[in-house]
């Protein structure tokens, strides 16, 4: 093997090595969050990572930036922490927000579905 193929194949190993673990930890974030409301009403949600529920990103939809959860849409934080519903999901063991410190690649960053 010439030294040329020795330096091409280090660096396609690197370069498939850092690709994969970017892939890996992409992954686990989409994974971690619960699925996608399936509401005809909105056709494109965004997670909120400080409430730990959707928002309807679909702007064409009379539901735009409104908060979902248990099957009905919010139009602002104030009407939906006054939902009783929300507030037994904020209190269990269920609740999924990124407000806790979070580990590995990619950790803060937003998750947007679609």
């Amino acid at each position: 093997m010439t030294k040329t193929n020795k330096v091409l194949t280090s660096v396609s190993a690197t370069v498939f090595a850092l690709g994969m673990t970017g892939c890996g930890s992409g992954y686990e974030e989409s994974s971690s969050l619960p699925p996608e409301p399936f509401d005809d009403r909105c056709n494109e949600y965004e997670w909120d990572n400080e409430e730990g529920v959707y928002q309807c990103d679909d702007d064409s939809s009379s539901y735009y930036r409104h908060y979902y959860h248990g099957g009905s849409f919010f139009g602002n934080k104030s009407s939906l922490k006054k939902d009783s519903s929300y507030k037994n999901y904020r209190n269990s063991s269920t609740f999924q927000s990124n407000t806790t410190p979070s580990k590995g690649f990619g950790s803060g960053s937003s998750y947007s579905g679609g």
